[in-house]
């Protein structure tokens, strides 16, 4: 358990990082979590420089919110427990701010795969309105989160789920990177999305390898 526990650690501060040099959540922003057993979590801390976080910061809290060890959880911290209690099939959740895709939700436009990247690492994207963080956020994307793998909040970020930090992670990546290409298209005249038929067919691909 320990072994397990101490390279969560490591995962989930470095998929911070990530974020951060990408560009993807700013030094205070963004928040991210992964499942130690079946009503453990570890959780990044409130108020820590997000582009570098310690093992030593993590805090390990249980499904129910009692703090095991550490100091202050994620102000999202509610966020997650409601994703790991209503979804026993993901074991990491990922919340980044990509600047572009959330423009881009926020003015009202749907934000549909433009890349092979986008089709095989988003197989449904929720948006829903803005919601204050913390508990008001939490019953926001409870409402959809049981029917897609990412979740929209306009006028904040996005919450990406999956079996796996690098999962949950790319969701973020690959969305912010759609929204950019989506934009020049638009500036471009034309905007041209994958079809319901070439979506199939990339992530029946993607299975394969």
């Amino acid at each position: 358990m320990e072994r397990h526990s101490n390279l969560a650690a490591q995962q989930l501060a470095f998929t911070m990082k990530r974020l951060y040099l990408r560009g993807l959540i700013s030094g205070i922003g963004g928040n991210a979590s992964v499942r130690l057993s079946s009503d453990r979590i570890l959780i990044t801390p409130s108020g820590y420089f997000k582009g570098g976080i310690a093992k030593g910061e993590l805090v390990e809290v249980t499904l129910e919110g009692k703090i095991i060890r550490g100091k202050t959880p994620s102000s999202e911290l509610q966020t997650h427990l409601i994703a790991y209690r209503k979804r026993r099939d993901i074991s990491a959740v990922v919340h980044g701010h990509p600047p572009t895709a959330v423009a881009l939700i926020t003015s009202g436009f749907e934000l549909k795969a433009v890349t092979p990247e986008h089709a095989a690492a988003v197989h449904k994207l929720q948006v829903v309105d803005f919601a204050t963080p913390g508990k008001e956020g939490a019953n926001a994307v409870s409402k959809v989160l049981e029917t897609c793998d990412v979740v929209g909040i306009k006028n904040h970020g996005f919450f990406a789920f999956a079996k796996t930090l690098h999962d949950a992670a790319s969701k973020i990546e690959v969305l912010e990177e759609s929204a950019k290409i989506y934009i020049a298209m638009m500036q471009l005249g034309s905007v041209s999305i994958l079809s319901d038929e070439q979506v199939a067919k990339i992530r029946a691909q993607y299975k394969k390898e």
